[in-house]
């Protein structure tokens, strides 16, 4: 009874350990395969404008960026590896344990059948039975047989499961040792091409540098730019923010607007993605630029690298509180969540008009693509009570 107890365990001990590395495996294989898609995303951008020198800003930024992945896809294989040896020491442990239980039956079945040779006449079967003392002996002697019949027969099929759960071990220790060979060289291959991109991420470096102050003015012209939209989208929230906190009627939140107000807050990082695929390629903050490192640059929300004429959606329910159009083409949509108001940015065409009730995931304009970068970028942003916020603490797995 013992024995199958014991049986019965480790057999549920390996069961759990196998459904949670099943689970932990899908989970890093779901994130190495998004990984390399952003890879794959980010390798068009470089490839188009690695020969324009004009880019040369941009194609060194989109490379950091592949560097970046890159490192987090060897990162994510090695999780996988140390995985894959952890499942094989198991598999190990297990087999082992299945090989010490057959040697230990089939020495056990050996011994029976042994002793069993030398009573094997029927006669001695016939005369155990008949030399009993009386009836009752003798059926005791009859059912011992039988159960010894039995016995032998639950050997012979222990013998062959435990056989077939060796077989089933050795089958899955010998794919789980391809696997992890497989991702030892796909990890060569990555690593392979990392080199070659961090030697031409420092050739464009000099390239650079050589002319540093150029590239600095370029950054700011472009940070200039930015601004001036910036300012405009923040006089107005900063408008409708004091029109609302003077509490006068005509500007006070309606009841529907505090429950929406209520419920964006309640789903704070869980709200979706303004766009259904994307990369993000610049976080919320002040930072250094990533190249350049003597300038400065101040981002009041992400910059979503996506596909060409990718549809923007809003990420929540509210309302078109303000459409800024520009000679550019590039222009901005404010959606109002109550006290909240989410940003879209860079937008070549919008499906809205101000006053528009909208519902979460509906969608409100289209992406332009840079002609000169050929990145098509949304600049999305949060706001509460007027001042920004990090979007990454809003959306769900930003």
């Amino acid at each position: 009874m013992t024995r199958y107890f014991l049986a019965l365990l480790l057999f549920l001990f390996f069961i759990f350990n196998q459904s949670i590395f099943s689970q932990t495996k899908s989970d890093l294989e779901q994130k190495k395969q998004q990984i390399a898609f952003d890879i794959k995303k980010i390798e068009q951008l470089i490839y188009k404008s690695i020969n324009k020198k004009k880019e040369l800003l941009i194609n060194v930024e989109n490379l950091t960026f592949k560097i970046k992945l890159q490192q987090d896809l060897i990162n994510n294989i090695n999780n996988q590896l140390n995985l894959i040896v952890e499942e094989i020491r198991i598999k190990n442990i297990e087999l082992n344990t299945l090989l010490s239980k057959q040697k230990k039956i089939k020495k056990t079945y050996a011994e029976m059948i042994l002793k069993s040779y030398k009573h094997k006449s029927n006669l001695n079967k016939i005369m155990f039975i008949f030399s009993a003392n009386n009836f009752i002996q003798a059926y005791k002697r009859l059912q011992y047989y039988k159960q010894y019949i039995k016995y032998k027969d639950d050997q012979i099929n222990e013998i062959r499961l435990n056989a077939k759960l060796i077989d089933d071990v050795l089958e899955s220790l010998e794919l789980q040792k391809a696997s992890k060979q497989n991702l030892v060289i796909e990890n060569s291959k990555i690593k392979r091409t990392l080199d070659k991109e961090n030697l031409m991420q420092e050739n464009i470096i000099k390239e650079i540098k050589k002319d540093e102050k150029r590239y600095s003015n370029q950054i700011k012209t472009k940070q200039k730019q930015s601004l001036e939209i910036d300012r405009k989208i923040e006089k107005l929230i900063a408008e409708a923010t004091a029109k609302t906190n003077n509490k006068l009627p005509e500007f006070k939140l309606t009841e529907e607007a505090k429950l929406i107000s209520k419920k964006f807050y309640e789903n704070k990082g869980k709200l979706p993605w303004p766009v259904d695929k994307g990369l993000v390629i610049l976080r919320y903050g002040r930072q250094a630029h990533p190249i350049v490192k003597t300038t400065t640059i101040q981002s009041n929300g992400v910059r979503i690298l996506t596909r060409e004429n990718q549809e923007v959606r809003s990420i929540f329910d509210g309302k078109v509180y303000s459409i800024i159009v520009s000679k550019n083409g590039s222009h901005a949509v404010l959606i109002q969540h109550g006290n909240f108001f989410s940003v879209y940015k860079n937008l070549s065409e919008i499906f809205v008009k101000k006053g528009d009730v909208l519902a979460t995931k509906q969608r409100i304009g289209k992406l332009g693509k840079n002609k000169s970068s050929g990145q098509t970028i949304l600049n999305f942003s949060i706001f509460n009570n007027g001042a920004t916020e990090n979007p990454s603490s809003w959306i769900y797995k930003l």
